[in-house]
């Protein structure tokens, strides 16, 4: 048997075996590039991750408290929900964490979206608290939610009404309250608790 024989009968026999592994290796290539692609787009559907706050506002003009919600995050949060330490009421018998905002929650809320709830004259909730034996404590909520790919959040936010006791306006508001180029930017002046998220 000539050496080009035998050559041609090992190669006949290896052919089978070099097409199978051949076809093995584009196969895993492709799955990569397709986990490549999915990891990519999902990066790309979340644009960065939500965070979901919530704390109380206070207007200075009015004396009223307010709860905001908002997406202070890069990317959008769905199904979200709210859990209160303890039951937030006003002074005129609303419970404002039995709301449907709260009891319901939210399918999505975009980047930056915000969501504002008039809760009490800021008075009359001390004097509410103080009547309850609440004076000076806070409201804890904890809320949970999603990005888009899936992954969960849990975030708990301190609420601090008392914190308002005796705070003072400025006797001039347009004075104090000027935009980048030095102009009156008309804005109304509203003051917000130095309220601080735990992130479980």
């Amino acid at each position: 048997m000539s050496v080009l024989t035998w050559i041609t009968d090992i190669a006949q026999v290896m052919s089978p075996v070099l097409y199978a592994a051949f076809i093995v290796v584009i196969y895993f290539q492709l799955r990569a590039a397709r986990e490549s692609v999915r990891e990519v787009r999902q990066e790309f559907l979340a644009a960065g991750r939500p965070v979901v706050a919530v704390h109380d506002e206070y207007d200075h003009d009015s004396d009223g408290l307010s709860i905001a919600v908002e997406n202070v995050g890069q990317g959008p949060a769905k199904h979200i929900s709210f859990a209160f330490s303890r039951p937030i009421e006003s002074s005129d018998g609303v419970v404002i964490s039995d709301l449907p905002l709260f009891t319901i929650g939210l399918t999505s809320l975009a980047p930056g979206a915000r969501l504002t709830c008039y809760w009490d004259d800021l008075h009359a909730q001390l004097d509410l608290l103080k009547r309850q034996d609440l004076a000076g404590s806070d409201f804890e909520v904890t809320v949970r939610y999603l990005d888009l790919p899936g992954t969960s959040y849990s975030n708990t936010w301190d609420i601090q009404p008392a914190v308002y006791e005796g705070l003072r306006a400025p006797p001039h508001p347009e004075a104090h309250v000027t935009d980048q180029a030095g102009e009156s930017a008309g804005s109304e002046p509203t003051a917000a608790a130095g309220v601080t998220g735990r992130e479980r």
